[in-house]
Order: C-alpha cells, then sequence, then structure tokens
C-alpha cells in the first residue's frame, strides 16, 4: 500500500520547487499571476492566458 501523505507533506512539496523573485526597482517580493484577456480573431472571441509577475511598483499599470 502506498504511504498516506499529509497535508503539511503536500505544502512542503509544493513551495519546495518555487524562489522568491525580488523586485530590484522596490525590493519587494514579486508574486506570479495569471491573466486572462478576451482576444477577437477570425470572427470569434477566444480567451488570451498570459503569466505575469507582479510587485507593489508595478501593480496599478498590470491590475489597472
Amino acid at each position: 500500500m502506498p504511504k498516506v501523505r499529509t497535508f503539511a507533506a503536500k505544502l512542503a512539496h509544493a513551495s519546495a520547487g518555487k524562489r522568491k523573485i525580488i523586485c530590484p526597482v522596490c525590493g519587494e517580493e514579486m508574486t506570479t499571476i495569471k491573466i486572462i484577456r478576451n482576444r477577437h480573431t477570425e470572427g470569434k472571441w477566444s480567451p488570451k492566458r498570459e503569466v505575469v509577475k507582479i510587485c507593489k511598483c508595478n501593480e496599478k499599470e498590470i491590475l489597472g
């Protein structure tokens, strides 16, 4: 039988590969978010997915 994984073990495994990226401008930690925008191509609407890193200095530009 497989070993039972605890919730704490799952969290530790999920966060092990992530590295903190510090913004060179403001010194805050950057957060990765996914932005989904609608675009009109070839007569139909389709989603455009972007993965963007934001921090305090560019948060208002990206999120509006």
